[in-house]
């Protein structure tokens, strides 16, 4: 694979991630800004805060942890004809 190939791949990769970002923080502001200030009397938040929302939940909960990479099992074939 070139260097153009892997550049235009990683522009296109953040392009998708700002979408997705973006429209993420639209659906929660339209929540937020739909149902708390009725509920809890709260003021309505912008799509900018919404997002910042995002990213201190991201934060807090763990969100940052997309991928995980678990360790292999620790057994071979010799010891499962043992155990049976």
């Amino acid at each position: 694979m070139d260097i153009a190939g892997v550049i235009v791949g990683a522009i296109i990769g953040i392009v998708i991630g700002i979408v997705i970002l973006l429209i993420l923080g639209l659906i929660l502001q339209w929540l937020w800004n739909t149902t708390l200030p009725d509920v809890l009397g709260v003021k309505e938040i912008s799509t900018v805060q919404a997002i910042k929302l995002i990213f201190i939940a991201a934060i807090l909960f763990g969100g940052h942890r997309v991928i995980t990479v678990e360790a292999p099992p620790e057994h071979t074939a010799q010891q499962t004809e043992t155990a049976s």
